[in-house]
């Protein structure tokens, strides 16, 4: 099983973008900034490439829109290193993204700093690139005008102050030339950005990704999802470890068993677009906040869809909120419509959820999980069947979903 790592990179990118709420594109903004520069540095179109994942990426150490909205909002400010810090981290565990590591780690490093890194001299100038152009995104950001256009003139003073200081005079002068035309700035209103990455994705050689390269991503994916909230977090994993058990239990192959694990791990994904505040309510959702909390299964399909080969995982996790009576979301499936494998990842979020602490109850005993399961059973929203085989397998299943050695 493989797929593009291309086609990887863009749904990861969306994943970490979705954590601006109400403004999901700072990624790709950065992205274009960072390529439009390039091309008046005469960089090759391997590099070229390689500096538009970056920019695309740079943020994956971000899980809280509280850190976002500092992100956008201010040029710098005390602790904005953490997210680098936590970033690299990640990149180092996935073969392919480990090269942006350094950069990600440092990029947001004032260039007086940067300079005197034991690091190579490429890796500083795409990390203070990258630092520059996030921080023309900032401080657009900070503009009250719906057209960055005219923003210009405003920004551009601002960096060539910042020269020196916290950017490399060089690449203050060529951000100042690459951002001259309309042109660069116009491109990055909404629309004519979506056009700009889908034409670039076309235009990259393909980069195939093995199983064990899905896995590692699914895994880097799920740790920004479950980082977002102390009440999310490993719910995932558990989520990951408690479908593949049921799944092998049910003797399916061990492809399924394997996809059905990446898709546990991927089910939440949508959930980085819910701001923490909602996330974080002791008390039940209101009807605009329980409308908010329901988009996230179908972001996650959207955002799934679109990887070749993540077909069959990305309406199975898309599925995780549906019942087999029609009273489920986002699409009101009934039975007929979801497979085994759906309902497999129905109930191991159900009971991993039951299982974890929250900010509205303590962890549910392992005999009040089963209890709720065999109700919602009899109500014809779970599979009877299925719950069934979790009953007689319950400290297996308790061991899997909380990652502890006995229930």
């Amino acid at each position: 099983m493989q797929t593009d790592l291309n086609q990887v990179v863009r749904a990861f990118s969306r994943a970490v973008d979705l954590v601006g709420v109400d403004d999901m594109q700072h990624g790709k903004r950065v992205a274009f900034m960072a390529l439009s520069c390039a091309e008046n540095m005469g960089i090759y179109q391997t590099e070229s490439a390689a500096l538009c994942r970056l920019g695309l990426l740079h943020d994956c150490g971000v899980s809280s829109t509280k850190i976002h909205r500092k992100l956008v909002g201010e040029l710098e400010w005390q602790g904005s290193d953490l997210h680098c810090q936590i970033g690299a981290m990640r990149m180092r565990q996935f073969s392919h993204f480990a090269s942006m590591a350094d950069a990600i780690r440092h990029h947001h490093t004032r260039w007086e700093d940067l300079k005197n890194l034991p690091i190579p001299e490429k890796t500083k100038i795409h990390s203070n690139l990258i630092f520059l152009v996030d921080r023309v995104d900032a401080l657009a950001a900070l503009h009250p005008g719906p057209h960055l256009l005219a923003a210009k003139d405003a920004i551009c003073q601002k960096v060539y102050d910042l020269r020196n200081k916290y950017f490399h005079p060089e690449l203050v002068d060529i951000f100042l030339a690459s951002s001259s035309s309309e042109a660069f700035w116009i491109t990055m209103e909404p629309i004519y950005l979506e056009d700009f990455m889908a034409q670039r994705q076309v235009d990259l050689d393909e980069i195939t990704v093995d199983t064990d390269g899905m896995k590692a991503i699914a895994s880097l994916l799920a740790q920004i999802v479950d980082a977002k909230s102390q009440y999310t977090a490993e719910h995932s994993c558990g989520v990951a470890s408690l479908s593949r058990h049921l799944a092998k239990k049910c003797g399916t192959s061990e492809e399924i068993c394997f996809k059905i694990e990446v898709a546990g791990l991927l089910h939440d994904l949508g959930k980085l677009q819910v701001s923490d505040e909602i996330l974080e309510l002791e008390g039940p959702l209101n009807h605009e906040e329980l409308g908010i909390m329901r988009h996230h299964s179908y972001v996650t399909y959207q955002i799934l869809k679109n990887i070749r080969g993540f077909e069959d995982i990305a309406l199975w996790a898309a599925n995780h909120h549906e019942k087999l009576d029609g009273s489920g979301y986002p699409f009101h499936k009934t039975e007929k419509d979801l497979c085994l494998e759906s309902r497999i990842i129905i109930i191991a979020d159900i009971f991993q959820a039951l299982a974890q602490n929250r900010p509205y109850r303590k962890p549910q005993s392992l005999e009040k999980i089963l209890d709720h399961l065999k109700k919602r059973a009899a109500r014809g929203q779970l599979d009877r069947e299925l719950v069934n085989l979790v009953d007689s397998d319950r400290h297996a299943c308790y061991a899997m979903a909380t990652a502890s050695e006995s229930g």
